[in-house]
């Protein structure tokens, strides 16, 4: 008798079985929970060979299929002997570290699911030294003269006479392949030529010398040749620089430009710099760069080069371990980014772009040199509290450098926070200068900024100079005084910044004239009047305030000018002189100034009278009146009278009775009414 079969129920065992097939595929079943799936994990890794100092990122797929929410654990396995390496993460798909040792790095990565069933998988990386490439050729083909049509090079080539790229011709070196070059030879791409030399990361190309010395062979020369085909990746240059200038030089001109493509590649062993980038040079790429062992620094470049750079390259190792920056003039708008050494500036530097200095970088000068940011420039150089800027000198000696100039940049992008400018002043005025006159002003904002170590003062604020904003400044350890300004630019320091700590706790002000309304703050320390200040607007001066004259200086009102001075009785306002002399300066005049604003109160002028009249004088007539209200003050140590009042003068009645008067020569009030 044949036997029935259900057709329904072979149709639910068949989906049973795919299901199982399914689930078995996905991840294995966890012994210790029959029937619960081990989640199935997998590292996605395509580059497994990376060089010492680069950034390994780990990706990761984790899949449960029986549903269940997954933790994840990433974790060394092994690295190399020495390596501090640490991951970044260890509890999300996604982890990164990076390589400080040479050789092998095995990480695993782990899921696990709610009742612990783990999946794990693992990957071994392998770092190498950059620019260490073993030379494998066991022979040579010779090579040398002169190539004017396009010509490709794969495999092992002695350099026995110099190289030229001429007339459009494009050299190619193929991935693998190395260049040994005898005594004196070179590699020279002229005009329209062009290299280009694309290893990869296990086929690097190498060019290297017979011997082993720096500056054996003359190197790479690029001459004027802006052919955008030129481009070096995956390369070492070693043993080069016999040109005097680097293992690769770029030689060109504003006119005649020079350009290039440099990734993933190394110079090293030089006799001079690692490269050298000339004016009119153009770097169209330059990433993951090493320079190292270089007899000299690891780049010299110019000003409009340098923006090129990026900040993860290496340039540690070299005799001096910088990027020099040759005396050039910036010509393009740029930004520099912070590079991992600082910058050492070899000659002067004119600033005639836009140029944006990013937080954490370092500038060392050479003695003498200077920053001149021109009329046509502007400087923004913002740091951060945890990274600022820094501009010094390679010496540590104050004026060993020139300073930061402005000169005539009245540009409102002109910015410095976060900044220390130190060890400058050598050129007679303060690390930090603004250069300008009323007719061609120059204006900056300046924030959280220290200037100090000045062989004369911090900072110099010449006539016209226009301070947008000016807060949480520290100018200290100056030879001269924190800073020396005009009269139309005190309003711009705030009470708040330090000035103490210098050979002078004063801020000086030059002989000027003050052309627009304003208010001066107290500040932490006196203001220093080093010559005569006209008064030719409404000036406002705070409770608190400060000033010490130096010898025969004074402060003058003129007829279209006034003057209100406030203190407190906790907080008067203090005139006097440098020296407590009497007569030592000439004190406050009021010339023809009929302003009913003109006020004194809780005020002390003293040591003055040095104009033959007395601390206070109204210069007046009956045709041409000078007034003022003087009460809670005091007015002594005058070689003079106390207060002269000249014909014309109006004042309050009670001058005599509501002020101080004490040990003036000639008296309290000389009036002539």
């Amino acid at each position: 008798m044949k036997k029935l079969i259900n057709i329904s129920s072979l149709s639910v065992m068949a989906s049973a079985i795919a299901l199982s097939l399914i689930f078995t595929g996905c991840g294995e079943t966890d012994p210790d929970n029959k029937g619960n799936h081990l989640p199935d994990v997998n590292i996605v890794q395509s580059n497994k060979t990376v060089n010492v100092g680069t950034k390994v990122d780990l990706t990761s797929t984790a899949l449960d299929v029986d549903g269940d929410a997954l933790t994840y654990e990433w974790k060394f396995v092994s690295k190399p002997t020495g390596s501090s390496a640490t991951l970044t993460t260890t509890t999300t798909k996604k982890a990164s570290f990076t390589a400080d040792k040479a050789g092998k790095y095995v990480i695993q990565f782990v899921a696990k699911d709610v009742v612990d069933a783990m999946g794990k998988d693992t990957v071994t990386i392998t770092a190498k030294e950059a620019g260490v490439i073993s030379n494998t050729c066991k022979s040579y083909t010779e090579i040398s003269g002169t190539y004017s049509t396009d010509k490709t090079l794969s495999g092992c080539f002695k350099v026995v006479g110099n190289i030229a790229v001429n007339n459009n011709a494009l050299l190619t070196i193929e991935k693998g392949s190395t260049l040994l070059f005898t005594d004196s030879t070179g590699l020279t791409v002229n005009g329209d030529g062009a290299l280009k030399a694309v290893g990869t990361i296990t086929q690097p190309i190498l060019f290297t010398s017979e011997q082993k010395t720096a500056g054996y062979w003359e190197g790479l020369r690029f001459y004027y040749s802006n052919n955008v085909k030129n481009e070096l990746d995956y390369v070492t240059v070693e043993y080069g620089g016999g040109n005097s200038y680097g293992g690769l030089t770029l030689d060109a001109s504003s006119s005649s430009p020079c350009r290039i493509k440099i990734s993933n590649s190394t110079f090293k062993n030089s006799s001079n710099h690692g490269f050298w980038f000339d004016d009119g040079s153009i770097i169209d790429k330059f990433t993951n760069v090493t320079s190292t062992k270089n007899s000299k620094s690891a780049g010299l470049l110019s000003a409009s080069s340098l923006y090129g750079l990026d900040s993860a390259s290496k340039f540690t190792g070299n005799t001096n371990d910088y990027i020099t920056l040759k005396g050039s003039t910036l010509n393009k708008d740029a930004t520099w980014q912070p590079l991992t050494v600082p910058i050492n500036v070899a000659g002067d530097i004119g600033i005639s772009k836009n140029l944006v200095i990013k937080e954490g970088s370092s500038f060392v000068f050479n003695s003498g040199n200077a920053f001149t940011i021109n009329s046509t420039g502007s400087l923004i150089a913002k740091g951060t509290k945890a990274k600022p800027i820094l501009f010094t000198g390679e010496q540590k000696t104050a004026g060993y450098w020139e300073g930061l100039r402005f000169y005539y940049s009245n540009n409102v992008k002109n910015e410095l926070d976060y900044v220390t400018v130190e060890y400058a002043g050598g050129n007679n005025y303060g690390n930090l200068m603004l250069d300008a006159n009323t007719h061609s002003p120059c204006r900056i904002k300046i924030n959280n900024s220290t200037f100090k170590h000045s062989l004369n003062h911090g900072f110099w604020f010449d006539d016209g100079s226009i301070i947008d904003t000016f807060s949480n400044v520290t100018s200290t350890k100056n030879s001269k005084s924190a800073g020396y300004l005009s009269a139309s630019s005190l309003d711009s320091l705030d009470s708040a910044s330090k000035f103490t700590g210098n050979t002078k706790d004063y801020i000086t002000l030059k002989g000027s004239t003050l052309n627009k309304d304003t208010t001066w703050q107290p500040l932490t320390v006196p203001v220093n009047v080093a010559g005569d200040i006209g008064i030719s607007k409404n000036l406002v001066i705070k409770e608190g305030s400060s000033f010490v004259f130096n010898s025969g200086n004074a402060f003058t009102i003129n007829s279209t000018g006034s003057l209100i001075a406030k203190g407190t009785k906790a907080k008067p306002i203090l005139f006097t002189g440098e020296q407590k002399t009497a007569g030592y300066w000439e004190g406050l005049r009021f010339y023809y100034s009929n302003n009913v604003k003109n006020e004194l109160d809780y005020v002390t002028v003293e040591y003055a009278g040095g104009n033959n009249y007395g601390n206070l004088m109204l210069d007046a007539n009956t045709h041409s009146p000078c007034r003022i209200k003087v009460n809670n003050s005091v007015f002594t140590n005058s070689s003079k009278y106390g207060v002269w009042l000249d014909d014309g003068s109006i004042t309050n009645s009670d001058i005599a009775t509501s002020n101080s008067f004490a040990d003036n020569v000639s008296g309290t009030i000389h009036s002539r009414n």
